[in-house]
């Protein structure tokens, strides 16, 4: 669960989430290196059988399920279209 990216499926959202399962936990990623760059520490939920993850943006909660696979897709796509980007060189008079 860890190395997983997550994308809102509302709103777009793709920095910030607050993850609910038997735990607590805040994550920042960063959308340009498809990783985290920041988790709190775990903290006991209150109630165990929560499994959802809320955006913090759109205060949408949706399942832990529907935002890794949208995740994924993100990173797959971000890394095909930088490895097919032509480089672009400038030149001056």
């Amino acid at each position: 669960m860890t190395k997983k990216f997550f994308i809102c499926p509302h709103c777009g959202n793709n920095k910030e989430f607050k993850i609910f399962t038997s735990n607590f936990q805040v994550v920042k990623q960063s959308p340009e290196l498809g990783i985290r760059t920041e988790e709190s520490g775990v903290l006991p939920s209150l109630r165990q059988n929560d499994n959802y993850i809320e955006c913090p943006h759109c205060f949408q909660r949706f399942d832990y399920d529907n935002a890794a696979t949208a995740g994924k897709k993100y990173i797959q796509t971000t890394q095909s279209l930088r490895k097919g980007a032509v480089p672009t060189t400038v030149s001056h008079p």
